[in-house]
């Protein structure tokens, strides 16, 4: 059987695969942003939060930390996690740059490169926008954005695979990636397919389109700096010093 899904991608197969080859702990950026909280303690926000790889270690923590975004089914599956630990984060199904939250914050967090996935360059503003609008005074915005030159790239149009591992259910799934990009643009389309085995027969072909835009480290600065923020500090690599040459992914910290 094969599918191809051109909306919201994160749903189904795409979440199991997601916690499966992205889980807890795979980069070290909870242990970086939590030291970054305590500098500015009380509520934090995470947006497009996924299934909790982040949210989840921050509240065992002890933090307040409330989480949007706008799969449902990735809020779901977070939901599901934090109830298997009796943890109760408020969570809301909501784009970016439609971000409009009871509550206003200390931190909020953008993380995973997800600002990427904001292709739109209006609603990539308008999200900024609605990030500092919901900052209280003081208060600091964490996000970070990978440098596709320098993380593993796939040749353009060239199918290969990149993930393989067993699903909850006891299939093999394999993951096969191939890109091209817009330079002009800075967009990047990656398009992923899931090949799903049964004792060792194909039995499920999932095709997915992803779009991101690349940000230069001088050109983000501009946009949070438009947007109102102050301030502004990169960080390399998750590691307390400057970003510099050779850093895969970049953190942007600023404030209001």
């Amino acid at each position: 059987m094969s599918k191809t899904r051109f909306d919201d991608v994160y749903y189904g197969l795409v979440v199991d695969a997601y916690e499966l080859f992205h889980p807890e702990g795979n980069l070290k950026d909870v242990p970086f942003y939590a030291d970054l909280i305590r500098e500015r303690p009380g509520r934090v926000l995470e947006l497009m939060c996924g299934s909790g790889r982040v949210l989840l270690p921050l509240l065992r923590q002890g933090f307040t930390v409330d989480g949007t975004d706008s799969s449902s089914e990735m809020l779901a599956r977070c939901k599901s996690n934090a109830q298997a630990e009796e943890l109760n984060p408020e969570l809301y199904e909501q784009y970016a740059h439609e971000l409009d939250l009871p509550h206003l914050y200390y931190t909020i967090l953008l993380t995973y490169s997800s600002f990427a996935l904001l292709t739109s360059r209006d609603e990539a503003i308008e999200s900024l926008r609605r990030v500092y609008a919901r900052l209280e005074e003081g208060g600091q915005f964490l996000l970070d954005m990978a440098i596709p030159w320098v993380q593993n790239s796939f040749m353009s149009g060239v199918w290969q695979l990149s993930r393989q591992g067993v699903l909850p259910d006891g299939r093999q799934v394999h993951v096969s990636r191939a890109a091209t990009v817009e330079q002009l643009n800075q967009i990047e389309t990656v398009h992923v397919r899931y090949d799903v085995y049964e004792q060792g027969c194909l039995v499920e072909t999932l095709l997915t389109p992803m779009k991101m835009r690349f940000y230069g480290m001088h050109e983000l600065v501009l946009l949070l700096e438009k947007a109102g923020f102050t301030s502004i500090q990169t960080f390399g690599d998750f590691q307390q010093r400057e970003a510099q040459e050779g850093n895969g992914i970049i953190t942007f910290r600023c404030f209001k």
